[in-house]
């Protein structure tokens, strides 16, 4: 059973998470078109770069479009970590073929239960008897990721839901989950999970809870929450006009300008790698509710950038009509792992943790988990109008550091009118 609820005090759009992304990305399988002739001279190989190049350039050149150039920054991500300015005369790159014909190939099915291909042994979850239902809280306006007029709730929604729908299986009767939608994020982790009004959360960021002197809200999350293993990682990025001065990441670029982040996207990936834009004052920031708000700001020129995933601002543009006006710098500000989260005082916190992750597991080694990032990624891509990357996904392997969003606490939990809907 989904359960809908609306009606929360306004509309807090985004969570961070920062990015994107499409995870590593491979040369293009059995079965995928090649590029053309023109490109197939640099396509499917290693790329030498040369004095002055950006990945935009060299993706303009072998892809004829620039905005494709996070499609190289993955399948390099080995190489180049998340430092592009490791972008030096010398400096070798994977350059991966992708296949601009693919929308009209059938798109990839979606089982509805995961291939059960181990041995019973292999396959088997302990199912707790103190834990016979979870119900999980998301929100809409987060495309692909999350939101009801897409597709399975959306990308990370459907990943969810196929997990939990291992756990139902193998519990035979003795298990269900739900989901609910609260279009407040803010009211998320505080009340509505610190007071287990849903047991768990998602898709949020996972701080880099080592790290030393955290900003406040991060040092909420990793303090008050656990995070299950990543379920998709992504890009954030800085999108600009097409006429904007802001050409790089380089501080004295960004220093004196005014900055977009959306309600409850991470503050810290601001003051990460030395930059300290927020910490010291290099940078004004503006907090508008939703991520379209933030884009309209900067049509109108109220704004020098917007700080969001890339596929979300992608969305956003799209949606707009801004193609013409607004892009992303080739230059990533983060790399963001998006989690399930649930409070460190759920009395069933390890239990309903390993439910997650062990069935995600097991949507990964069946090949579901691939199967479902790839169809939803192949509906965005077409539409925002663009060819549909050819993707070998591979999923986070281990929950890399990523930023907090700032969290706005309300007093209490609020008033909403429940909508009740069969899943």
């Amino acid at each position: 059973m989904v359960r809908v609820i609306s009606g929360v005090s306004g509309v807090l759009r985004f969570l961070p998470l920062a990015i994107i992304a499409l995870a590593f990305i491979a040369p293009a399988p059995v079965g995928v078109l090649r590029p053309t002739a023109a490109q197939a001279q640099t396509c499917g190989s290693d790329y030498t770069i040369k004095e002055g190049e950006t990945l935009a350039q060299i993706a303009a050149r072998v892809y004829g479009n620039p905005a494709q150039w996070t499609i190289i920054f993955y399948a390099n991500q080995d190489r180049l970590g998340t430092n592009v300015s490791l972008l030096v005369p010398g400096f070798t790159l994977r350059l991966p073929c992708v296949g601009g014909a693919q929308q009209s190939q059938p798109l990839p099915p979606i089982a509805t239960t995961p291939a059960q291909t181990q041995t019973p042994s292999e396959t088997t979850i302990f199912i707790s008897s103190l834990v016979r239902h979870v119900e999980f809280l998301t929100a809409d306006g987060f495309a692909p990721y999350t939101g009801r007029s897409l597709e399975g709730g959306g990308m990370l929604t459907q990943v969810v839901a196929a997990a939990m729908g291992i756990v139902k299986d193998e519990a035979k009767g003795s298990f269900d989950y739900g989901v609910s939608w609260v279009n407040d994020w803010s009211a998320h982790l505080n009340p509505l999970l610190l007071t287990r009004a849903f047991d768990v959360g998602f898709p949020w960021a996972r701080p880099n809870c080592d790290a030393v002197n955290l900003e406040p809200t991060s040092q909420f999350r990793c303090q008050r929450f656990f995070f299950s293993e990543p379920l998709y990682e992504g890009i954030t990025g800085l999108f600009v006009r097409a006429n904007s001065r802001i050409k790089s990441l380089r501080g004295e670029e960004i220093a004196g300008t005014t900055l977009c982040l959306p309600a409850g996207q991470p503050v810290h990936e601001l003051d990460d790698h030395g930059r300290s834009w927020v910490k010291d004052g290099k940078v004004v920031l503006m907090r508008p509710p939703t991520v379209d708000e933030c884009f309209r700001l900067l049509d109108n020129g109220t704004v020098d950038g917007v700080v969001e995933s890339e596929l979300a601002g992608r969305a956003s543009i799209t949606s707009l009509a801004l193609g013409d006006k607004v892009s992303m710098l080739d230059q990533p500000i983060a790399l963001t792992t998006y989690h399930v989260l649930v409070s460190k005082s759920h009395p069933q916190a390890r239990t309903i943790l390993y439910y997650v992750n062990s069935s995600l597991e097991k949507l990964r080694n069946s090949g579901e988990y691939d199967r479902i990032i790839e169809r939803h990624l192949a509906r965005f891509w077409e539409a925002q109008g663009a060819p549909n990357p050819a993707i070998s996904v591979t999923p986070a392997a281990s929950p890399a550091p990523a930023a907090a969003r700032k969290d706005a606490a309300p007093a209490s939990a609020p008033k909403a009118k429940t909508e009740v809907t069969k899943k």
